[in-house]
């Protein structure tokens, strides 16, 4: 059974955006369930990988549109790259745990979409 399901409540109103945070679902799906090393390595990378071009994107999109909180949500933004990369080095070093996991996950799907997106969505539908 999937630990994040994508729903209507997820999405912010820019397509670009949703597309995005929707393609984060699957991926958060696959790592929460991983449990081999290197297995794990290949999809923490690809979510690296996609992490910085989604954030570049939604970054992108604030600057062009004035976002007012621009440089809170860059910093939100620039914490969960550390975190990623603090995750990946455990995976390296063989020591990682699925609860750290499972919480990261959870609060990059779930938790930044819900307290951080939405108002940026609210923000450029009334743009």
């Amino acid at each position: 059974m999937s630990e994040f399901n994508w729903n209507d409540r997820y999405k912010i109103g820019h397509s670009g955006v949703d597309t995005q945070h929707q393609q984060l679902f699957g991926l958060a799906n696959q790592i929460v369930e991983a449990s081999k090393d290197e297995e794990l390595t290949h999809l923490l990378m690809l979510l690296y990988q996609h992490t910085r071009e989604h954030f570049s994107a939604e970054e992108k999109l604030m600057k062009q549109t004035d976002y007012p909180d621009y440089d809170r949500h860059v910093q939100q933004h620039n914490q969960m790259l550390d975190r990623l990369i603090e995750i990946s080095k455990t995976v390296q070093k063989k020591q990682w745990d699925p609860v750290d996991i499972k919480i990261f996950m959870t609060n990059w799907v779930l938790v930044h979409i819900l307290e951080e997106d939405m108002p940026l969505g609210e923000y450029l539908n009334k743009k």
